[in-house]
């Protein structure tokens, strides 16, 4: 376990958390023992007159003889999913590349946000922004469309922070193009969070765990009917998560809140309504600059050697991430199998930042930085509607299916930012800094941007089968849309526009079925994205547009519990946009022309003998810019490693030695990534490859009680999980650290 290097600063801090922790946690675990309390009492179920406190019969009744229930686990890592399309398929249905993170898989390795989870999945390589948000990339590509229960919304990285996984049964993701439901997306793909939702049984579950950097965490979830026939049932769960991070003086907390409730209006139709709330607090110093030296005339740049506990920011440091919203899905199920629903949700998402950080290169000997400070506020809004009808019908003798839909979206975001009064900068030793240095008195808001983007589309898709074994899947979406950029309110510039009217993106692919085991496949995806971005006249952005070519085989073996995906893809994209260089952290941007992705994808996740699960990736990238510009292309080489590898394995032993003991183990490998700047001599930021390991092992205490340890980079193994430039946005990866987890269940 890491051992704190400033115990003295913090005892004070950590005394006053723990106690709040204590008492969230003692509810999560009493959850479960107040509801089964309240079910027995509501059920009548008291022990009989004649029956002794032990629950032994009196000598005068009759004895029955004793009778074993038994039952294999269920599990299932591969369930039907909806992402990409309103259809529920099966893995080997969907003619592009799937993932799916399980919740039993969730719980073993203690993937407690968004992030963690696609650290997990194969061929997505996740970049940390700063010390809360990030960008997910799969091909070499940004994912931006993000789904909830299959309704797409806008995934913007200047204000995401990961959501809470305790919300959530399982996470979905899609390689490539996800364009058929929302037209608007990018070629890296889709995620689809799917939420928890009541049950007609009472269950329930209480969690608490402690880890290293003070990592202490209560997490309860509950749910069950509310009216005897269970037609009404809800369900509630909350999370509360206290921590310091790997740096210096980094502390993080995190509040979560989920509830909703499912009513069956009829036996065929269902409303189900929700809110959530979350909140995070975050202070610390996430960025690191790097060194830059001139050899024989040319610049050379390398990544700093310091400690990882490294914070060079100040103690005032500060960024609170609030999330919250509500949705609501009316349901309703035809006699002949089709099925119409309506779904609608509100998001509100905000962000306030004061952050003092490096901002300059460090020459070697001289080891020194020089902090700059900012002021920020963003505010995002998003409400959509979706409506959708789906089902199966009969043509020439065989069974179709079909999905027909529309659905809108506004999404809304405004960037407000402010310097300190007068010229503030700080000069730090990188060996020695000193975080002590007094908030700035900040100016009223120098700049105010805001954009309102409106999207709205008709879709469509077909799944004929052309004869038992051949499927021919086609769909397309109509899409209309339009934005509007005030770019500077404060300034009263003249807003800038850019709208889309009937464009059309088209969907097909083959899916063969040559035996019950193997299926072959192929599809043919377009993309078609507007840009909210400016360049520096205010003019916004053309649209990215690009193509993906997928083809490979699907298998499922041991009827059906392990799944295995081999692929080929080839990616096209123009109008890729990029910060301008003249115009540092001012969010302008230019275009940075074409790009290209091709490569292969190993794909296995399931149960390979009872009781030992695995899921492993293998992904082959090579990414490139086909422009000629000096500020296009670097990139990939730091977000799409040409080799990954992850894998994560879980086995239950056998009964004969003592099944109630799980062990599990894991591996995230990839090859070297690096950021290169042409216009400054083909300089290199460079991270060599590197692999960390992690491992597990539960021990079922009794049957409704399990205690577990997870050690995450076992190995303490040091590296760069972001490579950015010689400036910042270098960004360690984090060192070991060891979770222990209490977990009862109703």
């Amino acid at each position: 376990m890491t051992i704190d290097r400033q115990p003295g600063r913090r005892a004070g801090q950590n005394r006053g958390r723990v106690r709040l922790l204590a008492s969230v946690a003692a509810a999560a675990l009493l959850l479960p023992a107040l509801a089964l309390a309240q079910a027995t009492t509501s059920t009548g179920d008291a022990a009989p007159s004649g029956a002794t406190s032990s629950g032994a019969m009196t000598s005068g009744a009759m004895t029955l003889p004793t009778i074993d229930v038994g039952a294999d686990r269920q599990r299932d890592a591969n369930p039907p999913t909806t992402v990409g399309s309103k259809l529920p398929l099966a893995p080997r249905e969907v003619p592009q590349t799937v993932t799916t993170v399980p919740r039993e898989r969730i719980e073993e390795q203690k993937l407690i946000t968004l992030e963690d989870a696609m650290k997990q999945t194969p061929g997505v390589t996740v970049e940390p922004i700063d010390g809360n948000r990030l960008q997910f990339y799969s091909r070499g590509f940004e994912m931006t469309n993000l789904q909830f229960d299959g309704v797409p919304t806008t995934l913007d990285s200047r204000i995401f922070a990961s959501p809470d996984l305790a919300m959530y049964e399982r996470v979905e993701v899609l390689k490539g193009p996800a364009g058929l439901l929302n037209g608007m997306g990018g070629p890296g793909g889709a995620i689809n969070l799917v939420r928890k939702t009541p049950k007609k049984t009472l269950e329930g579950y209480g969690e608490l765990t402690a880890g290293s950097y003070a990592n202490y965490r209560g997490e309860g979830d509950i749910t069950g009917p509310l009216n005897q026939s269970g037609s009404l049932r809800g369900r509630f769960v909350g999370a509360y998560q206290d921590r310091n991070g790997f740096q210096d003086w980094t502390t993080q907390d995190r509040a979560v809140a989920y509830g909703s409730i499912a009513a069956d209006l009829t036996p065929d139709t269902t409303l189900t309504a929700g809110a959530w709330y979350q909140r995070m607090s975050y202070k610390g110093a996430w960025n690191l600059p790097g060194y830059a030296t001139v050899v024989n005339g040319q610049p050379q740049f390398r990544l700093l050697d310091v400690d990882r506990s490294t914070s060079l920011g100040e103690e005032w440091n500060r960024d609170i991430f609030t999330s919250k919203g509500g949705f609501a899905d009316l349901e309703h199920k035809f006699d002949n199998g089709w099925a119409v629903k309506l779904a609608t949700h509100y998001i509100d998402n905000e962000m306030d930042r004061k952050m003092a950080y490096a901002y300059s290169p460090v020459t070697p000997g001289v080891n020194r930085t020089t902090l700059y400070a900012q002021k920020v506020r963003y505010d995002q809004d998003q409400i959509g509607a979706d409506l959708s009808a789906s089902g199966n019908f009969g043509l020439f003798g065989q069974t179709h299916e079909a999905a027909v839909g529309a659905n809108y979206e506004r999404w809304t975001f405004r960037h407000r930012a402010a310097n300190p009064v007068g010229s503030w900068s700080v000069t730090q030793n990188i060996f020695a800094p000193n975080a002590s240095v007094a908030e700035p008195a900040w100016r009223d808001w120098q700049r105010d941007t805001k954009t309102t983007t409106d999207s709205w589309g008709t879709y469509g898709v077909l799944r004929l089968k052309l004869a038992d074994p051949l499927k021919l899947i086609v769909g397309g979406r109509m899409n209309w849309w339009q934005t509007k950029v005030d770019a500077d309110a404060l300034a009263r510039t003249a807003e800038s526009s850019a709208s889309v009217r009937g464009k059309v993106t088209p969907y097909a692919g083959l899916v063969y079925e040559v035996n019950p085991t193997y299926a072959l496949y192929t599809s043919v995806t377009q993309m078609y994205q507007p840009q909210s971005f400016v360049d520096a006249s205010g003019k916004v952005l053309e649209p990215l547009k690009g193509r993906q070519y997928e083809a490979g085989v699907k298998a499922d073996y041991f009827g059906g519990r392990l799944h295995a995906t081999a692929s080929v893809f080839h990616i096209e994209e123009e109008n890729r946009p990029q910060a301008d260089p003249r115009y540092p952290n001012q969010s302008i941007y230019i275009s940075g022309g074409k790009a290209q992705s091709r490569g292969f994808e190993l794909d296995v996740s399931g149960e390979i003998l009872p009781g030992w699960d695995a899921y492993a990736g293998y992904t082959f990238t090579r990414a490139k810019s086909l422009d000629s510009s000096a500020n296009s292309g670097s990139a990939f080489t730091a977000i799409a490693p040409m080799h990954q590898f992850k894998l994560w394995t879980n086995y239950r032993l056998p009964e004969s030695i003592d099944d109630r003991l799980s062990v599990g183990g894991g591996i995230n490998a990839q090859t070297s990534m690096y950021n290169e700047f042409p216009s400054l001599g083909g300089a290199r930021l460079t991270q060599g490859g590197y692999a960390t390991v992690d491992a597990r092992v539960g021990y079922d205490v009794t049957e409704k009680v399990t205690a577990a340890v997870n050690v995450k980079n076992l190995f303490d193994r040091t590296y760069y999980q972001r490579i950015n430039n010689v400036q910042s946005g270098n960004i360690y990866g984090e060192p070991r650290t060891v979770m222990l987890t209490l977990r009862a269940k109703l």
